[in-house]
């Protein structure tokens, strides 16, 4: 079996700096996988994660950094 992963442009209406919404060009990419024989999970990534301030963003760092989220981040 062949498994082919592929970036995606788009367009967000969600990215938040300096507490105002912007509409931004952004790319979604998978950056990790995990999984065995039975079952593949892909963990994607937005390029505008470190400098979006929207908490309800899946992808950006305000979020990731919410005490509820389990998520470490390196560096």
């Amino acid at each position: 079996m062949d498994v082919y992963f592929q970036s995606e442009i788009g367009v967000c209406t969600e990215f938040m700096q300096g507490g105002k919404k912007q509409k931004v060009s952004i790319v979604i990419s998978p950056i990790k996988t995990q999984g065995d024989e039975s079952a593949l999970k892909i963990i994607y990534g937005c390029n505008l994660w470190r400098a979006c301030e929207n908490k309800n963003c899946f992808f950006s760092l305000k979020a990731r950094l919410d005490p509820k989220t389990e998520i470490k981040i390196k560096g």
